[in-house]
């Protein structure tokens, strides 16, 4: 075994062990992670020892090569990779969604990448031709629209009662204890939520 498929197995491996769960499976399959992580859960139904085997031989090679490649990205060999800035990662302009596409003219028998066909990107979420952004500059934007809900939609946001606080400064409390729940999630828990609701509020928009 040469070193650069031992070194993905490895990567699978630490990837499977470490940082597999379902959010992941969601980035891996996207609208059918549903289906893998039955599967996953099936797999693990028989015991965790093997799970990863079992697992994998249930795949077809198209899905083994999705999860491999997620793991790549994540691992080299054992140790995990480190992740680029925010700023240098690419999302889609209109969800945020790092899964996006772009045909590309690459040697069949090496791999090796030689050029881009279009600057069309496509992202996997929206169906479409998209604009892209950094993940930074997504980010930033959903911080924006956050610091300007008012207390009615917090609470609707949140699950969280201005009432609940203490009388004294308690608009204050309220924002900090709105903001500690905002700041706890992740990346695709805060895009979920800004899709979600920032569609809501332009459809209301249009319609008023």
């Amino acid at each position: 075994m040469n070193n650069q498929m031992e070194n993905a197995v490895s990567s699978f491996f630490y990837y499977i062990w470490n940082t597999w769960s379902e959010d992941e499976c969601k980035v891996v399959y996207g609208e059918m992670y549903r289906h893998f992580w039955g599967k996953w859960s099936q797999m693990t139904d028989k015991g965790i020892f093997g799970a990863a085997e079992r697992f994998y031989a249930e795949l077809t090679d198209h899905y083994r090569e999705k999860l491999v490649e997620r793991a790549v990205s994540l691992y080299d060999g054992k140790a995990r990779r480190k992740l680029p800035d925010d700023s240098k990662i690419l999302v889609c302009s209109e969800c945020g969604s790092t899964q996006i596409e772009i045909q590309a003219w690459v040697d069949v028998n090496t791999n090796e990448y030689h050029s881009d066909v279009a600057d069309d990107i496509w992202c996997l979420l929206c169906k479409d031709n998209v604009g892209t952004c950094t993940k930074y500059d997504y980010t930033e934007m959903m911080q924006e629209w956050w610091r300007f809900n008012n207390t009615d939609k917090l609470e609707y946001l949140t699950g969280l009662k201005a009432s609940d606080f203490s009388s004294d400064n308690s608009g204050q409390t309220f924002a900090e204890a709105s903001n500690e729940w905002w700041n706890s999630k992740s990346y695709e828990e805060k895009r979920n939520i800004y899709l979600a609701n920032n569609q809501r509020q332009r459809h209301e928009t249009e319609h008023y």
